[in-house]
């Protein structure tokens, strides 16, 4: 067996994204899957196919168009503002994409002129959260305007908008109907009503499942909450009965050794000044994985509740082992459930294993 391994449980993993397009689904909400998080595993992407879904999201083309070869009729969606340096690319490989530049939308327009094909786009909206987006509304309806009359070769779908992925704004009810509110005035302009209000991201799926979304938010992209269950206290609506990501790694040094670092302290080898807690001698565990696999060391949640991860380097994750009921011994996997971060890591990373059971 090779270490470290993440463990893909597909059956596990098929329920919770199926429940996830359930529930949105009595909504009246379309869930776009967004597979970036994960890499656009291929072996991910066909339990994500399986499960339901008719739109797969990525802000890497190269993963949309590895889906488009899995199944010719998926809808692909590109989630990053494009780069002009990258449109002819982008509407071979993309079906629909997220705008905010109105060059950038000129740009689509000429190449799908030029290919005789038409690109369906939703333009993002800044409800706060400071990332991408449209702030002043009389510029959204001067672009959604030209879009519509002007930019044949597009075809406005509607308009959306991203929450908690910068500025950590929660979606609330207020957000949700304060999109709805830019939607009803981008229909009234063009003179028809818009097909797609695009609420965020996973952070938004705890509205559909409490039922508070309003009528009008129309979809979802959604991609850590099909794959992992870690959303604080601040989005907690329990969905996923069971975790269907498991990383494994194995114990390569098993000592008693004090708790606070002995000389004079300065960075570590990631230029950081760490702080110490001295607790004394503890028994502490070495695994061989490290943030160049993982990256943050503190998002990964050990199965054993009595563990503690208290710190790593590129090639090493630390654990504190002396609370716990199990006496670990040189050679042991340990088991950890992920987080967002350490699964956009792991799922990537060439140096963990892929399993899928």
């Amino acid at each position: 067996m090779s270490y470290p391994k993440l463990v893909i449980d597909r059956q596990t993993m098929r329920d919770n994204i199926k429940n996830i397009i359930d529930t949105c689904e009595k909504s009246g909400v379309e869930v776009v899957a967004v597979v970036k998080g994960v890499n656009g595993l291929p072996g991910i992407m066909e339990v994500v196919m399986e499960a339901g879904a008719k739109t797969i999201a990525s802000s890497r083309l190269s993963q949309l168009r590895k889906a488009k070869e899995m199944n010719p009729h998926i809808k692909t969606y590109a989630l990053r503002i494009p780069m002009l340096s990258e449109i002819e690319e982008l509407v071979e490989s993309a079906d629909i994409s997220l705008n905010s530049e109105l060059e950038v939308l000129e740009k689509i327009d000429a190449v799908c002129k030029a290919k005789g094909i038409t690109h369906d786009v939703i333009i993002m909206c800044e409800l706060g959260d400071l990332r991408e987006g449209i702030y002043d509304q009389k510029e959204l309806l001067e672009v959604v305007k030209e879009v519509e009359e002007d930019l044949t070769s597009l075809n406005l779908l509607g308009i959306g908008t991203n929450l908690g992925c910068y500025g950590s704004i929660m979606p609330t009810v207020e957000k949700m109907n304060e999109l709805i509110a830019l939607a009803d005035l981008v229909s009234e302009t063009i003179g028809r009503k818009i097909e797609v209000v695009s609420g965020g991201a996973s952070t938004s799926y705890p509205l559909v499942g409490r039922g508070e979304t309003p009528e009008g938010i129309t979809q979802l992209r959604i991609g850590d909450g099909l794959y992992i269950n870690d959303l604080d206290e601040c989005f907690n609506f329990e969905t996923l009965e069971k975790e269907a990501l498991t990383l494994q790694a194995e114990i390569v040094e098993l000592r008693d050794k004090p708790s606070h670092p002995i000389g004079e302290i300065a960075v570590n080898a990631f230029g950081d000044k760490v702080e110490y807690e001295d607790k004394g001698i503890r028994k502490r565990a070495l695994i061989a994985v490290g943030k160049q696999d993982i990256g943050d060391y503190g998002h990964l949640r050990p199965l054993d509740e009595k563990i503690d991860v208290i710190g790593g380097s590129s090639d090493h994750t630390i654990i504190d082992v002396t609370d716990s009921d199990r006496e670990y011994k040189l050679g042991d996997i340990m088991e950890f459930h992920l987080m967002y971060e350490t699964m956009l890591m792991t799922t990537q990373s060439e140096y963990v294993e892929k399993e899928y059971i």
